[in-house]
C-alpha cells in the first residue's frame, strides 16, 4: 500500500516507541492522528513531525473511556476522511506483582491493553472495508517479572 497522503492513527504516541512509530510513518508521507493522555508531550512530538511536511492532529484521550475512543476516531474521520493505518500502541502495566494489585487495577490494565485496541479496531474497520484497504497493527510488550 502506498502510504504517502494516507492517514495513520497512533495511540500511545507521546512516549516510548510511539514517537518513533509516528516519525517513521511521517517519513513515509503519512498524515497523522496522534493520541495519548499527555497533552504537552503529545504537542512536542507533533511539532517535530510537522517539520517533515505532513499534517498532524493531536487528540488528548484516555482510551479507557469508550466515548473518548469514539471521539478520537470521529476526529480522524472529520480531519482526514478516515483511518488507513491504526497502530494500537498504547499500553501500560504498573510494574507491580499481580498479588500486590487490586482487581480494579488488573481490570484497568486489561481495558487499556485488550479492550481499547479491539474497540478502536471496530471503529475504524467499517471505513477500511468500504475503501477496500487498511492496516491494523497491534503492539504488545512483556513487562512483568516471573515468579520462580
Amino acid at each position: 500500500m502506498e502510504l504517502k497522503g494516507k492517514t495513520a492513527l497512533v495511540t500511545g504516541a507521546s512516549r516510548g516507541i510511539g514517537p518513533h512509530i509516528a516519525a517513521t510513518l511521517a517519513g513515509r508521507g503519512m498524515n497523522l492522528v496522534l493520541t495519548s493522555r499527555s497533552g504537552l508531550e503529545l504537542d512536542a512530538v507533533a511539532a517535530e513531525l510537522r517539520k517533515l511536511g505532513v499534517r498532524v492532529v493531536t487528540v488528548v484521550s484516555d482510551l479507557h473511556d469508550a466515548d473518548a475512543r469514539t471521539l478520537l476516531v470521529g476526529a480522524a474521520e472529520r480531519e482526514f476522511g478516515g483511518v488507513d493505518v491504526l497502530v494500537n500502541n498504547a499500553g501500560g502495566d504498573p510494574l507491580r506483582q499481580f498479588d500486590e494489585m487490586a482487581i480494579e487495577e488488573n481490570l484497568a490494565i486489561l481495558d487499556l491493553n485488550l479492550t481499547a485496541p479491539i474497540a478502536l479496531t471496530h471503529l475504524v474497520l467499517p471505513g477500511m472495508l468500504e475503501r477496500g484497504r487498511g492496516h491494523i497493527v497491534n503492539i504488545s510488550a512483556k513487562t512483568h517479572k516471573s515468579v520462580a
